[in-house]
């Protein structure tokens, strides 16, 4: 008879034991909960960034067309005035708009390069958190 009491004994344990897990468990999901709708509104956000990172391109594309645009303007206007002057020599105009469109193309190339640094860390990370979530279920 005592061996059944200690079975019993141990059994009660055991559901004791069984409970404390099954409370923790219920903590961790309630938690995983909890994280999961924070990490629904981080992905949102996420997605809005994303798309006005997409705005930035598009922008940014428009930029260098207009920029192409410029430099076909003012290499056809450099040639008519080359071919309307006796002399080879460029007037003060011209070296100025020169000027302007050589500066205006350094500052396209910088926000090109910073275009490009960003775009590619943001695709990395995005990459990442989708590699990251197909591994996860």
């Amino acid at each position: 008879m005592s061996t059944k009491l200690e079975t019993a004994t141990q059994f009660h344990a055991d559901h004791r034991h069984w409970q404390s897990d099954i409370a923790c468990w219920n903590d961790d999901i309630e938690s995983w909960r909890s994280e999961h709708s924070h990490a629904i509104v981080q992905l949102q956000a996420a997605l809005r960034q994303i798309n006005e990172h997409g705005q930035c391109v598009n922008d940014h594309a428009d930029s260098i067309a207009s920029l192409e645009s410029g430099l076909e303007h003012h290499e056809k206007s450099l040639a008519a005035d080359l071919q309307n002057e006796s002399t080879a020599g460029l007037d003060k105009t011209q070296c100025e708009h020169h000027q302007r469109e050589a500066d205006l193309h350094a500052r396209q190339r910088a926000a090109h390069e910073r275009m490009k640094k960003h775009h590619h860390q943001a695709m990395a990370k995005v990459a990442m958190v989708a590699s990251a979530l197909e591994e996860a279920c």
